[in-house]
């Protein structure tokens, strides 16, 4: 039943500008290889090679286990994955199915020279997407130290200005930040609640930063407890490297003024009154 032929191609943004291997390059490259034979297509634009969740891989591997695919042609080991775990995953998966796994550039062999080779190239790929992706983060933290902001974090109250790279205050969504503090405040002690804040925004139709009807409750204690208000904007706050989000050491955030919208002595008194709250929801 295995007649058919596939070839597979990836490429993200990132490396397209890079090397130029656009997916049709590295289609025509394989195709050159198989000659006038016909070929199945699966190709992913713009995706990661770091994970193996990609729509067209996910496609291929699925004709593979029912038995539809007979041979792969990739242009390199690095279009599979930028992860030398993930490469040889892939490999061991078709191998054990029957799978013939051809490249253009580099031939894989089963020999001890030629796994070797295979585990050596795949090594070395993911140690320049490792390398890039530190050039980036350290490019990014260098433009954070010079005052400016990255990008649009779409905090309430703000709007991002892409010309001089700065919040700037959003006055509707400003009075509204101002409302919810003073609210918090001036609520009598037995009736005050965040998610009473969040109830009374929901029925005033007031749009939250991304346009929803409704107000959740953890919104609203966001943005209670967020000291951007006070004028001070944090970046390199957050490690999104790996598999979970981290708090990083606070001598490693950078400190960006921005326009404040809450007066420090009552943000102070908001973080009390939270605080009384928490206390007495644990009671």
């Amino acid at each position: 039943m295995r007649q058919l032929i596939a070839i597979y191609a990836r490429v993200s943004t990132e490396e397209q500008a890079k090397h130029g291997f656009s997916i049709p390059a590295q289609i025509r490259e394989c195709q050159n290889l198989i000659g006038e034979a016909e070929a199945l297509v699966f190709s992913d634009e713009g995706v990661s090679g770091e994970t193996l969740q990609r729509p067209a891989l996910n496609e291929l591997r699925r004709k593979i286990q029912h038995q539809e695919i007979g041979t792969v042609y990739c242009l390199d080991p690095d279009r599979l994955s930028r992860k030398l775990l993930h490469q040889l995953l892939l490999t061991e998966e078709w191998e054990r199915q029957g799978i013939t796994l051809n490249f253009v550039l580099g031939d894989y062999s089963k020999t001890p020279e030629g796994n070797l080779f295979y585990a050596l190239r795949g090594a070395i790929s993911e140690f320049e997407k490792a390398k890039i992706t530190e050039r980036m983060c350290r490019g990014r933290r260098e433009k954070a130290r010079q005052g400016r902001v990255l990008r649009d974090f779409q905090i309430y109250g703000y709007d991002f200005d892409p010309k001089s790279e700065q919040l700037v205050i959003n006055p509707a969504e400003a009075a509204i930040v101002k409302q919810i503090y003073i609210g918090l405040i001036t609520t009598p002690l037995e009736t005050r609640s965040i998610s009473g804040i969040a109830r009374a925004l929901t029925k005033a139709g007031v749009p939250t930063k991304k346009g929803a009807k409704k107000w959740h409750r953890q919104v609203v204690k966001q943005i209670l407890c967020n000291r951007t208000y006070l004028g001070e904007f944090y970046q390199n706050k957050w490690n999104t490297s790996g598999h979970r989000v981290r708090l990083r050491p606070q001598e490693e955030w950078i400190l960006i003024p921005c326009p404040s919208i809450i007066e420090p002595e009552v943000f102070s008194e908001v973080q009390g009154i939270l605080a009384s709250l928490s206390v007495n929801s644990r009671s």
